[in-house]
């Protein structure tokens, strides 16, 4: 069987671990120009709004599954995100098999439903009511003219999570969902409503996670404590995918240690050949 072709990178540090006599040199060139440097970039990098994920997702359906897909926002406020989430589709060829769903009032946040919803720290509201307004019409002519993949679900969540919209996710198979409606008591609506409809492997993001320094007494994080602590079920869990969160605590897969919904893959997995033994170096 031919091992697959190795990517630049390795071949380039391959060649640069021949020049390099012994271990301790080889070890150093690592640490101080690879090491060092990526870690650099990687801090810096989430520093600022991040929208690569959206991208590795939906390259990933688009190489190992078939059929189609959702992609879901809750907490849209003008579009800023929403847009690029259509504009990925159209990039990766994959507006023809994915549907980015947009559900907000439009109209800001609502007042509190929970105490889990107020700052901890200041215990003052992070929020106040009628803030992150939407321009609703404003969207849905943009929207419509620039992309037909699209369905912008106006009210509040309750309301628009009907269950014709959910019978349609059993087709529509869901790929990413984007949290960002910042209360916890949004977010647990939200996750019990479409629950059943998530296949294992599904990317949830979590924009809010880091609020309150991330205390599973608040937010969203609160969300991911009580998943995690089988308040959902002991078979439902959400790892930490730190390949698409780098140092945050933002992207997660769902497992669910129980039958369906899955992914169709396009091409059976092929046997991985291994690492043979080369020197003792980090170098590859």
């Amino acid at each position: 069987m031919k091992a697959d072709k190795k990517p630049a990178a390795i071949t380039v540090l391959r060649w640069i671990k021949k020049v390099l006599p012994g271990n301790f040199l080889k070890t150093t060139f690592y640490l101080n120009f690879i090491a060092k440097p990526r870690k650099f970039f990687r801090l810096a990098a989430t520093q600022f709004y991040r929208m690569d994920h959206i991208y590795e997702v939906l390259w990933e359906a688009k190489r190992n599954y078939e059929g189609k897909f959702s992609i879901m926002e809750f907490g849209t406020n003008d579009g800023y995100s929403f847009t690029k989430m259509l504009y990925a589709t159209k990039y990766t060829g994959m507006s023809d098999r994915v549907t980015v769903h947009a559900f907000d009032s439009f109209e800001g946040m609502p007042a509190p439903a929970d105490r889990s919803d107020i700052n901890i720290i200041t215990n003052k509201d992070e929020w106040v009511e009628g803030q992150f307004y939407g321009h609703y019409e404003n969207l849905v002519d943009y929207c419509d003219n620039n992309y037909t993949n699209h369905k912008i679900h106006k009210g509040y969540f309750a309301k628009t999570l009907t269950d014709e919209f959910l019978s349609s996710l059993v087709i529509n198979v869901p790929i990413l969902i984007w949290f960002d409606c910042d209360y916890y008591s949004s977010a647990r609506l939200v996750f019990e409503k479409i629950l059943p409809y998530l296949p294992s492997g599904c990317v949830i993001y979590f924009d809010e996670y880091e609020w309150n320094y991330g205390s599973r007494f608040t937010g969203e994080a609160k969300l991911v404590y009580e998943i995690n602590k089988g308040l959902f079920g002991e078979e439902i869990e959400l790892v930490l995918d730190t390949n698409l969160s780098w140092n945050t605590q933002r992207i997660y897969r769902l497992v669910c240690f129980r039958k369906g919904p899955y992914y169709e893959l396009l091409n059976p997995p092929v046997p991985d050949v291994g690492r043979l033994r080369t020197d003792d170096s980090p170098l590859p």
